[in-house]
């Protein structure tokens, strides 16, 4: 099934979509809090701290602050208890 999406241009709040194959559905659900963000790096992101990062870390979230923070992987391994891998 292919489906195409248009957007427009301008700030305008019309999208067209349309689809090859006649029996699609298409549901779009907008809400006045919908918003986009785009970046180019995570440090470019809203909740992202990514001060101090090196080769090896991984983010980690932090309750107290509300953030995602860089972390050396080798404190969040030291800190895992129980890792679960799912079932497949």
């Amino acid at each position: 099934m292919a489906v195409k999406v248009t957007l427009p241009q301008s700030s305008s709040s019309t999208t067209t979509v349309s689809s090859t194959t006649p029996s699609a559905r298409v549901s779009t659900i907008t809400t006045t809090q919908s918003k986009t963000q785009t970046a180019t790096s995570l440090s470019g992101l809203q909740g992202i701290d990514v001060t101090g990062v090196q080769d090896g870390y991984t983010l980690v979230y932090d309750s107290d602050t509300g953030n995602w923070e860089a972390a050396p992987a080798s404190d969040v391994a030291a800190n895992v208890q129980n890792l679960d891998g799912g079932t497949y």
